[in-house]
Protein backbone atom coordinates (compact mmCIF):
# COMPACT_ATOMS: atom_id res chain seq x y z
CA UNK A 1 0.00 0.00 0.00
CA UNK A 2 2.52 2.70 1.29
CA UNK A 3 6.23 2.36 0.56
CA UNK A 4 7.52 4.53 2.84
CA UNK A 5 5.90 6.28 6.24
CA UNK A 6 6.26 9.90 4.42
CA UNK A 7 3.65 8.41 1.67
CA UNK A 8 1.06 8.67 4.77
CA UNK A 9 1.80 12.43 5.24
CA UNK A 10 -0.35 13.58 2.43
CA UNK A 11 -3.53 11.51 2.77
CA UNK A 12 -3.28 12.36 6.61
CA UNK A 13 -3.02 16.46 5.97
CA UNK A 14 -5.88 15.79 3.44
CA UNK A 15 -7.91 13.62 5.60
CA UNK A 16 -7.11 15.67 8.85
CA UNK A 17 -7.67 19.19 7.72
CA UNK A 18 -11.06 17.86 6.62
CA UNK A 19 -12.13 16.40 10.18
CA UNK A 20 -10.60 19.28 12.14
CA UNK A 21 -11.25 22.10 9.88
CA UNK A 22 -7.52 23.45 9.61
CA UNK A 23 -4.86 24.09 7.26
CA UNK A 24 -2.17 24.60 10.00
CA UNK A 25 0.36 21.68 9.23
CA UNK A 26 3.97 21.31 9.99
CA UNK A 27 5.44 18.68 8.99
CA UNK A 28 8.72 17.11 10.68
CA UNK A 29 8.05 19.35 13.74
CA UNK A 30 11.39 19.20 15.90
CA UNK A 31 10.64 19.34 19.48
CA UNK A 32 13.63 18.65 21.66
CA UNK A 33 10.99 15.17 22.68
CA UNK A 34 11.69 14.05 19.19
CA UNK A 35 10.35 14.90 15.48
CA UNK A 36 6.74 14.52 15.17
CA UNK A 37 5.73 13.34 10.94
CA UNK A 38 3.33 15.90 11.66
CA UNK A 39 1.39 18.52 14.38
CA UNK A 40 -1.54 20.91 13.53
CA UNK A 41 -3.41 23.40 15.03
CA UNK A 42 -6.88 24.82 14.60
CA UNK A 43 -6.12 28.08 15.58
CA UNK A 44 -3.31 30.35 15.46
CA UNK A 45 -2.39 33.63 16.53
CA UNK A 46 0.31 35.48 14.72
CA UNK A 47 2.16 38.42 16.52
CA UNK A 48 4.66 41.44 15.71
CA UNK A 49 7.93 38.96 17.36
CA UNK A 50 8.12 35.68 18.72
CA UNK A 51 9.72 34.11 21.35
CA UNK A 52 12.12 31.06 21.15
CA UNK A 53 14.00 30.97 23.96
CA UNK A 54 12.65 28.10 26.24
CA UNK A 55 14.32 29.40 29.52
CA UNK A 56 12.90 32.81 28.96
CA UNK A 57 9.72 31.15 27.78
CA UNK A 58 9.80 29.79 31.42
CA UNK A 59 10.17 32.48 32.47
CA UNK A 60 7.33 34.44 30.91
CA UNK A 61 4.54 31.66 31.65
CA UNK A 62 5.95 31.08 35.05
CA UNK A 63 6.75 34.75 36.43
CA UNK A 64 5.58 37.51 34.11
CA UNK A 65 2.12 36.14 33.60
CA UNK A 66 0.15 36.93 36.11
CA UNK A 67 -2.32 39.54 37.01
CA UNK A 68 -0.07 42.42 39.02
CA UNK A 69 -0.62 45.96 39.21
CA UNK A 70 2.91 46.86 39.04
CA UNK A 71 6.19 45.35 38.73
CA UNK A 72 9.34 47.28 39.22
CA UNK A 73 11.79 45.49 37.20
CA UNK A 74 14.84 45.03 39.24
CA UNK A 75 13.41 44.41 42.45
CA UNK A 76 11.22 41.93 40.72
CA UNK A 77 14.69 39.81 39.18
CA UNK A 78 15.94 39.86 42.34
CA UNK A 79 12.99 38.98 44.61
CA UNK A 80 12.65 35.60 42.35
CA UNK A 81 16.31 35.16 41.33
CA UNK A 82 15.76 35.63 38.02
CA UNK A 83 18.94 35.57 35.60
CA UNK A 84 18.97 39.21 34.49
CA UNK A 85 19.22 38.67 30.59
CA UNK A 86 16.79 35.70 30.21
CA UNK A 87 13.94 38.18 32.36
CA UNK A 88 14.28 41.35 29.50
CA UNK A 89 14.23 38.90 27.29
CA UNK A 90 10.67 37.83 28.32
CA UNK A 91 10.43 41.47 29.34
CA UNK A 92 10.90 43.04 25.64
CA UNK A 93 8.74 40.40 24.00
CA UNK A 94 5.73 41.29 25.77
CA UNK A 95 6.22 44.84 25.53
CA UNK A 96 6.90 44.24 21.60
CA UNK A 97 3.66 42.61 21.23
CA UNK A 98 2.28 45.26 23.73
CA UNK A 99 1.37 42.94 26.56
CA UNK A 100 2.85 45.57 28.70
CA UNK A 101 2.27 49.58 29.90
CA UNK A 102 5.32 50.92 31.22
CA UNK A 103 4.94 54.09 33.98
CA UNK A 104 7.44 57.09 33.82
CA UNK A 105 9.37 55.41 37.22
CA UNK A 106 10.46 52.09 34.95
CA UNK A 107 8.04 49.90 36.42
CA UNK A 108 5.10 47.94 34.07
CA UNK A 109 1.73 46.19 34.74
CA UNK A 110 0.19 44.44 32.41
CA UNK A 111 -2.63 45.33 29.37
CA UNK A 112 -3.65 41.11 29.71
CA UNK A 113 -2.38 38.33 29.75
CA UNK A 114 -0.27 36.64 27.46
CA UNK A 115 -2.15 33.37 25.34
CA UNK A 116 0.23 30.81 23.45
CA UNK A 117 0.03 31.24 19.93
CA UNK A 118 -2.32 27.76 19.08
CA UNK A 119 -5.26 27.04 20.89
CA UNK A 120 -4.48 23.36 20.76
CA UNK A 121 -1.75 20.94 19.69
CA UNK A 122 -2.79 17.67 17.55
CA UNK A 123 0.36 15.43 16.70
CA UNK A 124 0.71 12.09 14.81
CA UNK A 125 3.40 9.59 15.18
CA UNK A 126 3.10 8.05 11.50
CA UNK A 127 4.86 4.40 11.00
CA UNK A 128 3.61 1.96 8.31
CA UNK A 129 3.72 -1.36 10.78
CA UNK A 130 6.00 -0.48 13.96
CA UNK A 131 2.99 0.35 16.16
CA UNK A 132 5.21 -0.26 19.16
CA UNK A 133 7.67 2.36 18.89
CA UNK A 134 5.14 4.37 17.21
CA UNK A 135 3.83 4.27 20.68
CA UNK A 136 6.72 4.92 22.50
CA UNK A 137 7.38 7.92 20.28
CA UNK A 138 3.77 9.21 19.91
CA UNK A 139 3.87 9.43 24.00
CA UNK A 140 6.62 11.90 24.05
CA UNK A 141 4.80 14.22 22.21
CA UNK A 142 2.42 14.60 25.46
CA UNK A 143 4.76 16.90 26.94
CA UNK A 144 3.10 19.57 24.79
CA UNK A 145 0.34 18.29 22.72
CA UNK A 146 -3.47 17.99 23.96
CA UNK A 147 -4.35 15.14 21.47
CA UNK A 148 -1.68 12.93 20.31
CA UNK A 149 -2.12 10.10 17.07
CA UNK A 150 -0.61 7.08 16.42
CA UNK A 151 -1.27 6.59 12.18
CA UNK A 152 -0.84 3.16 11.07
CA UNK A 153 -1.11 1.83 7.52
CA UNK A 154 -4.42 0.35 6.92
CA UNK A 155 -3.58 -3.40 6.22
CA UNK A 156 -1.64 -3.59 9.71
CA UNK A 157 -4.24 -1.84 11.81
CA UNK A 158 -5.19 -5.43 12.79
CA UNK A 159 -1.97 -5.14 14.33
CA UNK A 160 -2.08 -2.70 16.80
CA UNK A 161 -3.27 -3.58 20.76
CA UNK A 162 -6.07 -0.98 20.97
CA UNK A 163 -6.32 -1.98 24.73
CA UNK A 164 -2.45 0.05 24.95
CA UNK A 165 -3.32 3.04 22.93
CA UNK A 166 -6.74 3.64 25.37
CA UNK A 167 -4.73 3.38 28.46
CA UNK A 168 -2.30 5.66 27.59
CA UNK A 169 -4.84 8.42 26.29
CA UNK A 170 -3.29 8.05 22.54
CA UNK A 171 -5.75 8.08 19.37
CA UNK A 172 -5.43 5.96 16.63
CA UNK A 173 -5.61 6.56 12.74
CA UNK A 174 -6.14 3.79 10.14
CA UNK A 175 -4.44 5.30 6.60
CA UNK A 176 -4.74 4.04 3.33
CA UNK A 177 -3.88 5.36 -0.41
CA UNK A 178 -7.36 7.13 -0.65
CA UNK A 179 -7.54 8.19 3.13
CA UNK A 180 -7.27 8.83 6.88
CA UNK A 181 -10.03 7.35 9.49
CA UNK A 182 -9.62 8.04 13.16
CA UNK A 183 -10.47 4.72 15.13
CA UNK A 184 -9.78 6.03 18.78
CA UNK A 185 -10.51 9.53 19.47
CA UNK A 186 -8.19 10.55 22.44
CA UNK A 187 -9.37 12.80 25.25
CA UNK A 188 -8.12 16.51 25.17
CA UNK A 189 -5.56 17.19 27.88
CA UNK A 190 -3.25 19.71 28.92
CA UNK A 191 0.08 19.31 27.84
CA UNK A 192 2.35 17.75 30.77
CA UNK A 193 4.83 20.22 30.38
CA UNK A 194 3.01 23.96 30.10
CA UNK A 195 6.31 25.60 29.03
CA UNK A 196 7.07 23.29 25.97
CA UNK A 197 3.74 23.82 25.31
CA UNK A 198 4.48 27.88 25.16
CA UNK A 199 7.35 27.53 23.63
CA UNK A 200 6.67 24.78 20.45
CA UNK A 201 3.49 27.13 19.64
CA UNK A 202 5.52 30.32 19.05
CA UNK A 203 8.15 27.71 17.37
CA UNK A 204 4.94 25.99 15.00
CA UNK A 205 3.73 29.69 13.81
CA UNK A 206 6.54 30.51 12.21
CA UNK A 207 7.10 27.26 10.36
CA UNK A 208 2.98 27.36 9.15
CA UNK A 209 3.28 28.18 4.97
Amino acid sequence: MFRFEKDMIPVLKVSMADTFNTNYFVEEFSSGLGIADLVFAKKIIKRNSVLQDFEAMYYLSEYFNKKMSKIVVEDFIELNSLKKNKAYQAINFLKLNNFLKDHKDGSFCFKGSFKPSVNEFYSIEAKLKDWRQGLYQALRYKNYSHKTFLAISAEFIHRVDKSLLLENNVGLISVNVEAARIIIQPRSMTPINQTAFYHLSENFVTQVA
